[in-house]
């Protein structure tokens, strides 16, 4: 018996939802993961067959204007439409929550039984550094997707590895769109805490959200300084993020130390060191201006256009 969630609370400690629940003609199939402020489910859609991935946030995480929060940044995702940015394509109120439906990543089993579906996944799982071509890989199609959010003025609040998608071809960057969403979590919880890891949010999310949100404080790794510092992110911000997230591909380190890339892992590209210290300088102004000019100068691509243009110059002579 399929059971209509509309209107219902949530008791299960796990996840919120369970598989036979519905919203609207998706039937819920089963529980993915938790994020900074919801969970994901996997769907399918009751006529189409096609499943979907869900989003779900309580609207316990903010205050009076997260429903119009909420439907702007819904706005914002569907108008940037681009391979390597996540697809949303609806959403939905009901009397305790929001949801979105998205594009599903199926992601790739493990011999361990463990599903990668995202950068985070991936370094979790090689536990040390990624191979110079895969990270060159991965991070030519991440600035691609950053570069058309930018040219629309769309600015990422929570630029993290979790929230970088592998798909068939490159990656698909997600969460764009949620500035205000994540904002109000973050200074939520930011403003209020005396102990980091223990003390509540002031907001009362629902059963099975954590009300402790660790997972704001993995978002806060990989915040630029002036993010640190209270200001909203701009597209400056999200470049110093791609830096952490390329120097933990670079060195397996989850936090950024002292060393340069060459320092920490031996045996790569020298120019990774210039690349790193421009991607993370701690003036804006002397980073990167924009992910154009971040792509170009990334050091394996570099290399492989210089030669490229070898190539074709000893086929002119």
């Amino acid at each position: 018996m399929i059971m209509d969630i509309s209107g219902m609370g949530f008791t299960d400690e796990l996840s919120s939802l369970q598989p036979g629940m519905t919203l609207g003609n998706l039937h819920i199939v089963s529980f993915v993961g938790k994020g900074a402020i919801g969970e994901v489910y996997l769907a399918q859609h009751e006529i189409l067959g096609k499943q979907f991935a869900v989003k779900v946030i309580p609207k316990g995480f903010s205050g009076t204007e997260a429903s119009e929060a909420f439907k702007q940044a819904a706005r914002i995702q569907t108008k940037l439409e681009h391979p390597n940015i996540l697809r949303i394509d609806d959403l939905g109120e009901e009397d305790m929550f929001y949801w979105l439906r998205m594009e599903l990543i199926e992601g790739e089993m493990t011999a361990e039984r463990n599903c990668i579906r995202t950068l985070h996944d991936l370094m979790s799982h090689n536990k040390g550094p990624l191979s110079q071509d895969e990270i060159s890989y991965y991070l030519y199609y991440l600035l691609l997707g950053v570069d058309h959010a930018h040219s629309h003025g769309v600015i990422h609040a929570d630029l993290k590895p979790a929230n970088v998608m592998i798909a068939e071809e490159g990656v698909k960057v997600a969460e764009f769109g949620v500035t205000e969403l994540i904002g109000n979590a973050w200074d939520d919880f930011h403003l209020s805490r005396k102990d980091a890891r223990m003390e509540p949010t002031p907001f009362d999310p629902l059963p099975g959200f954590s009300r402790a949100l660790p997972a704001l404080l993995s978002a806060f790794e990989y915040y630029s300084p002036e993010q640190r510092a209270g200001n909203r992110p701009d597209h400056l911000s999200n470049l110093y993020s791609i830096g952490l997230i390329v120097y933990r591909m670079l060195t397996g380190r989850h936090s950024l130390s002292l060393d340069m890339p060459t320092q920490a892992v031996n045996g790569i590209n020298p120019r990774w060191d210039a690349w790193m210290a421009k991607a993370l300088a701690y003036n804006p102004e002397d980073r990167f201006q924009n992910a154009a000019e971040m792509l170009h100068a990334v050091p394996c691509l570099e290399a492989s256009a210089e030669a490229s243009d070898a190539q074709d110059e000893q086929a002119a002579g």
